[in-house]
């Protein structure tokens, strides 16, 4: 299969259409500096919070994004960091996490998306392991 194959052209059809939906709620790296110290932005210390897991941030375009669900006013969520750090242990790239916290998934009972959950960290976090570290 490869370019040309019908189903790989709706294959990446649909990854880019995902890419779009999770590139809409995002925040740039120099908006999540300025929410995080509206005193003193810096761009740098949001590189390495991401690099080291504390946020999920996805390249979108060549350009790194935030989504916008891991932060409460000006706090990330309690959950991200934990979230990040299952996601990679499990060998779960960030746009994979990203997707499957705004995809509805039946591990909820409403059938909700993971980011409906992020004020209940535990709840999120026990589908998190589910989902990260079940081996179909």
């Amino acid at each position: 299969m490869g370019p040309g194959n019908e189903a790989y052209e709706r294959s990446v059809a649909a990854q880019r259409r995902w890419q779009a939906e999770v590139a809409k709620g995002t925040l740039s790296i120099q908006e999540v500096a300025a929410l995080l110290d509206p005193g003193q932005p810096d761009p740098a210390r949001v590189a390495q919070l991401a690099e080291a897991g504390e946020l999920l941030g996805v390249l979108h375009e060549g350009v790194l994004k935030f989504p916008k669900y891991q932060f409460s006013g000006a706090d990330i969520r309690e959950a991200i960091p934990q979230l990040m750090a299952l996601a990679k242990r499990g060998g779960i790239p960030p746009w994979d996490v990203a997707y499957w916290m705004i995809s509805p998934s039946s591990l909820f009972a409403a059938q909700d998306r993971p980011m409906d959950h992020l004020d209940d960290p535990d709840e999120l976090l026990t589908a998190a392991r589910y989902e990260f570290e079940t081996i179909w």
